[in-house]
């Protein structure tokens, strides 16, 4: 969910508005003057973003792709 945030508006209610992205994917866009300024988004969110314009995580996830899965039967048979 993105929310829309007048700078004046955050410097009066930055409890309330910083509980809104906390914890989730939302995303608060902080505006000055009229115009888009920033953005607001909880810490794991933006480490999930960032990770996931990384090369080498890119890379990483199509050599998984190409791999062989199992069944949740094969890996637990040698467990009967």
């Amino acid at each position: 969910m993105t929310t829309i945030v007048k700078t004046t508006e955050l410097r009066d209610s930055y409890a309330r508005v910083s509980s809104q992205v906390r914890g989730g994917k939302s995303v608060v866009i902080i505006t000055k003057r009229g115009r888009p300024d920033l953005g607001l988004v909880d810490i794991d969110y933006l480490e999930d973003l960032l990770e996931a314009r990384d090369p080498e995580f890119q890379t990483s996830l199509r050599q998984a792709a190409q791999e062989k899965t199992y069944s949740l039967e094969e890996v637990f048979s040698h467990l009967d």
